[in-house]
Order: structure tokens, then sequence, then C-alpha cells
């Protein structure tokens, strides 16, 4: 009896936990998504590059705050991959071409959307 009180509460520690980092990661990563998308890829179709340069500042500065969290519960791989994206795009950024800042601004908010659901715990994420 003592084992299996001991495994419920361990489970529901463990449960909480995951809830509220669900909680946490969602507010941070629509909080990136919505800079990404009404930020910084507005100023970039604008050409306004030095307003797009300070927002990713901000993002990344963001990401690598929060990355300290993340990488209890994401992938290695996956937040590597995000790294590089964010490296990509602000190497577009300071050379100031638009379509490659832009295709690779889509493809970090579709990793940061993609990172996110890919911990929740559904159906098509436990088989």
């Amino acid at each position: 009896m003592k084992a299996l009180i001991t495994s419920i509460i361990c489970f529901s520690i463990l449960t909480i936990a995951w809830a509220l980092f669900v909680n946490y990661a969602d507010k941070n990563i629509h909080a990136m998504t919505g800079s990404i998308e009404d930020v910084i890829m507005k100023s970039i179709s604008m050409e306004d590059w030095e307003t797009a340069d300070n927002q990713f500042e901000k993002l990344t500065d963001k990401w690598h705050k929060k990355k300290k969290v993340f990488t209890f519960f994401y992938h290695t791989s996956v937040i590597n991959d995000t790294d590089f994206s964010i490296a990509r795009a602000k190497g577009y950024i300071k050379s100031k071409d638009a379509s490659m800042a832009i295709g690779e601004l889509l493809c970090l908010k579709e990793q940061l959307a993609f990172l996110h659901l890919n911990e929740l715990i559904t159906p098509e994420n436990i088989f």
C-alpha cells in the first residue's frame, strides 16, 4: 500500500510539473511567434532594418533565457535546430536580404510551434 501511495504522489507531482511547464511554454512561444509575425517580418517588409534588427535581438535574448528551462522538457536536437535557424535569420537580417530573412523567420516560427506541439500529451504524440 505504501508503494502505491508513493507512486500516486510521484505521478501527481510529475503531472502538475508538466502542466505548469506547458502553460509556461505556451505563453512564451506564442509571444515569440507573435513577435516574429507582427513586428519583425513587418519591419523587414517595410525595409525598416534597424527596427527588425533590434526586435530580433530582443527575440534572441528572450529565446536564450527561456531555452534554459526548455532544455529540461524538449529534445536537444530540436532546440539546436531552432538555434541554427535563429543564427541564419540573424545573418539574413544583418545583410538586409529580405526574401531570405522572411523565409528563415517563417521557418523559425514553424519550428517554435512544432517545438511546443510535439511535447503536448496527445494521442498522436503517445502512439
